[in-house]
């Protein structure tokens, strides 16, 4: 009785995970597979697999020192340095601003607050001739700090926000303990109140990451060269039909494990 009680759950997770999981496996059994295997109809699970593709990603073996290898191993290294920076600098800042806006009431809190919002309104088309012009003129075009500080300011919105809902969980009679025995608000801050929100600050650096190495629109006009990222080179770049198994695939297989590793090591961090 108990077998047949789950059987209808078990069926229903493993429909779930070959859906999602599905595309993923296909993608990485497509990136090893040689052109010939990869249009093979009934597709072939048992096949010889081969890494040139993977070679010519990181520039290596027979693919060395081919534009197609440079250009997809330098822009995977820019988007880690840009996503990574723009992430820890969106994340320190979102983390004091939080605290702030949790704990003061100042003058203008709500328009603040909705300032901060409104940054995450904004469709990066309206901003991108601005950012350009002052880019020119600082001299940011096409440069890595640049890119790290757009990415700051896109997430610094999201981070103010998300770490304000954590710390409003965490009483403020925490503190108060600590100020009444001498302590400094600072001392509280770092030592009493950071501790209880390190799972939120974990959440919030994942979806901040995500959200940084998932940008497409500041970095096809602000990069162009040495510092363009994946985005911009898989945009610019037009495949022929069958390249999965060629570059595309394992450049898509290396270009999801950050974003995959961000996730896997936020979702069982819990604050408290």
């Amino acid at each position: 009785m108990k077998r047949n009680a789950l059987f209808v759950p078990a069926l229903i997770v493993g429909a779930y995970l070959v859906f999602s999981v599905g595309p993923v496996i296909w993608l990485i059994l497509s990136s090893i597979k040689t052109r010939q295997d990869l249009f093979v109809w009934p597709p072939s699970v048992i096949f010889h697999p081969i890494w040139t593709g993977y070679e010519a990603v990181f520039g290596i073996g027979a693919a060395r020192d081919t534009a197609i290898a440079v250009g997809l191993y330098d822009s995977l290294v820019n988007s880690i340095l840009v996503s990574g920076l723009g992430t820890l600098f969106a994340v320190a800042l979102g983390t004091l601003a939080g605290y702030a806006t949790s704990r003061f009431r100042f003058p203008g809190h709500g328009d603040f607050m909705f300032f901060v919002l409104s940054t995450r309104m904004i469709p990066p088309v309206a901003v991108l001739v601005f950012y350009h012009v002052m880019y020119s003129r600082l001299g940011l075009s096409d440069t890595k700090v640049g890119l790290i500080l757009v990415t700051t300011f896109i997430n610094v919105g999201l981070a103010t926000w998300i770490m304000k809902g954590f710390f409003d969980g965490v009483p403020a009679e925490v503190e108060n303990i600590a100020l009444v025995n001498g302590y400094s608000r600072l001392y509280a801050f770092r030592r009493l109140v950071l501790p209880m929100v390190r799972g939120g600050i974990a959440a919030t650096a994942g979806f901040c990451f995500i959200f940084a190495w998932n940008e497409f629109s500041f970095s096809s006009i602000l990069a162009t060269t040495t510092a363009k990222t994946r985005g911009r080179t898989r945009g610019r770049r037009s495949p022929p039909l069958g390249a999965v198994g060629g570059v595309i695939g394992p450049g898509a297989c290396l270009c999801h494990c950050p974003a995959i590793n961000s996730q896997r090591r936020t979702a069982p961090v819990r604050s408290g």
